[in-house]
């Protein structure tokens, strides 16, 4: 029943992912002009458990690189900088999104088109690694 269960939820939410009790909703690399050499994505990791999950990397199939990264902006100044570990608590939400939290994704080894899929291995501290599926599209101004 509970495989049957997860089938189900994955063909109407084919972005969704979880391990455990972390689940990893909205996985999206906004679709970029041709030629652009770094990427991002953005999603939205949820701690349903009891204990404090730590997310300390990230891969991502077809670039050379990927990297956790911060984008801030102070007194009109816009910064970015890598980030080490991200800590989600126990009943927390952690939300990737543009002007915060991104997956940095360096060098494509080819061009996207919109409707492609990236796959992101999410990596915890804790040795788990997640696969993650995320979806190329275009966003909508402002998402």
């Amino acid at each position: 029943m509970r495989g049957t269960l997860f089938a189900a939820l994955l063909a109407v939410c084919p972005g969704l992912a979880w391990a455990g009790d972390l689940t990893v909703s909205d996985p999206v690399v906004p679709l970029a002009p041709p030629g652009l050499m770094a990427h991002s994505a953005y999603m939205t990791l949820t701690n349903a458990g009891d204990v404090p999950r730590t997310l300390v990397g990230v891969a991502a199939d077809g670039y050379a690189m990927a990297h956790i990264h911060r984008s801030d902006d102070s007194g009109g100044v816009a910064t970015m900088s890598a980030v080490d570990a991200i800590a989600i608590a126990p009943g927390q939400s952690v939300t990737f999104a543009p002007g915060g939290l991104h997956v940095m994704l360096m060098h494509p080894a080819a061009p996207q088109a919109e409707g492609d899929t990236v796959t992101l291995t999410l990596q915890f501290a804790n040795g788990e690694a997640l696969p993650v599926t995320a979806t190329v599209r275009r966003l909508k101004h402002g998402s």
